[in-house]
């Protein structure tokens, strides 16, 4: 009896075989799907809590710089340490101590302020204090995540620990986000397999590719949705840091110098190459989602270029490097969007400008009147790029590395935009480089009207 079920099946099976491709399907495609989301959401929940680990000690290194103006007036120091946590909802445990008798810690101000005066003594308060650094810790109370920090507070006269500022930062609205997401992708794998259970009741064989390619480009989207969503979430974060930075530095302009002024410009820093990245995923995002306008427009490009390299001569001169503008006159057009013809030459500039340690920037144009094209090369004297750097140089968040760039920020994203935005234009980039000799990038877009054709 069971030999003949079995063969009953191997027949069934035999005569539609699209079943089996479409049972294979079903256990595939879920499994895909399943782990695609999961390995994705594991690495965007290491970056959210890398993120905040790093916007957390940014946040405890200037309150320890901040409190140690008001360490010997507790009644101040509980004032100031009130409005920060009013202020800064996923704050959870804000407390000042100073070194005790017998290994204890004494605490001066707390957001907790029946622990006033009360002594405290836990291994990570002693480790922060006898290093002289700060301790970042990952804990969970009541199934709530929460990043632990402790940092000594120096006395900014004769340098020496004062005490300690320890800090919990919420972890909860990002946990939120990622489990709304997981919930989102357990539904979407069920979703599937219902639907091929259906397709294999309804039809026995194998779904068609056009149905299949809906449904990637329906995943590919929900990604692209999910990295919107959490980069603008992102964004309110790196807002507040840096407005708090701005007015640490008007507030203690010519109060710091020293250790205490490196360490303030160094978060500034940090902060705004988050906030770069930021800026730049959102573009790629809108790109990639048909979302950034490229509405055509009769443009000089000759003018527009002279006016843009007017604004970014100040970051050449900084650098004490010459902008060596090369333009062909004569009125030439191109149909291009006003906006993103900008942006492509401020970034090609600003990279060769950021790339270059001494001599020049050259920016020259030129017309085909062969081909009826403008072309435009924008020259550098700069580091230079491998022959096997230019093969991946526009490829997204691809940088070339090396010991001499080692120190300057970057996305990699910026000449993969700037690659989609000309191409989107009608344009084509091209690049040649040699290391330690300068980098050459040139553009072309076809001639809307050249001086030849001009009424």
């Amino acid at each position: 009896m069971i030999k003949s079920f079995f063969t009953g099946i191997f027949k069934f099976i035999a005569h539609y075989p699209g079943i089996l491709y479409s049972v294979l399907l079903i256990l595939v495609l879920p499994a895909l799907l399943y782990f695609n989301a999961y390995l994705t959401l594991e690495a965007l929940q290491k970056n959210i809590d890398y993120g905040l680990q790093t916007k957390a000690l940014m946040v405890e290194n200037i309150l320890s710089n901040l409190f140690s103006d008001y360490f010997s007036v507790p009644d101040v120091l509980q004032q100031k340490l009130d409005k920060i946590t009013l202020e800064n909802p996923e704050i959870k445990d804000l407390t000042v101590l100073k070194e005790g008798k017998g290994g204890n810690f004494l605490v001066l101000a707390s957001q907790n302020k029946e622990n006033i005066g009360a002594k405290v003594s836990n291994t990570s308060l002693a480790i922060a204090y006898s290093r002289g650094e700060p301790i970042a810790e990952l804990g969970t109370v009541g199934g709530e995540r929460f990043w632990n920090v402790v940092n000594p507070v120096f006395n900014k006269t004769t340098n020496e620990k004062e005490g300690l500022v320890s800090i919990s930062l919420s972890l909860a609205d990002s946990d939120i986000l990622i489990s709304r997401a997981i919930l989102r992708s357990y539904i979407i794998v069920f979703l599937t397999i219902l639907l091929s259970l259906f397709l294999i009741l309804q039809h026995t064989k194998l779904f068609n590719y056009v149905s299949l390619s809906k449904k990637l480009e329906d995943l590919d989207k929900m990604k692209n949705d999910f990295i919107r969503m959490t980069t603008h979430e992102l964004r309110s974060p790196i807002v507040a840091v840096r407005g708090y930075i701005e007015i640490l530095e008007g507030d203690l302009k010519g109060k710091v110098e020293g250790r205490q002024k490196e360490s303030l410009e160094r978060v500034s820093i940090s902060a705004k190459n988050l906030n770069d990245l930021v800026d730049d995923i959102l573009e790629v995002s809108r790109i990639e989602q048909g979302r950034l306008d490229f509405t055509p427009e009769r443009i000089d490009a000759g003018e527009r270029i002279k006016s843009i390299l007017e604004e970014l001569k100040i970051k050449a001169d900084q650098k004490k490097l010459e902008l060596i503008p090369e333009i062909v006159e004569g009125g030439y057009f191109i149909s291009a969007n006003s906006n993103r013809f900008r942006q492509v030459i401020v970034n090609l500039v600003e990279n060769a400008i950021k790339y270059t340690i001494t001599g020049s920037v050259r920016i020259r144009t030129k017309v085909s009147d062969v081909k009826n094209l403008y072309i435009i090369e924008i020259k550098d004297t700069g580091l230079g790029i491998s022959a096997e750097g230019q093969k991946r140089l526009f490829e997204k968040f691809y940088r070339v590395r090396t010991e001499k760039n080692a120190g300057i920020p970057g996305t990699g994203l910026g000449l993969w935009i700037v690659k989609q935005i000309v191409e989107k234009m009608g344009g084509e980039i091209n690049v040649e480089s040699m290391e330690g000799a300068g980098t050459k990038f040139t553009i072309t877009f076809p001639l809307l009207i050249d001086k030849k054709n001009k009424v």
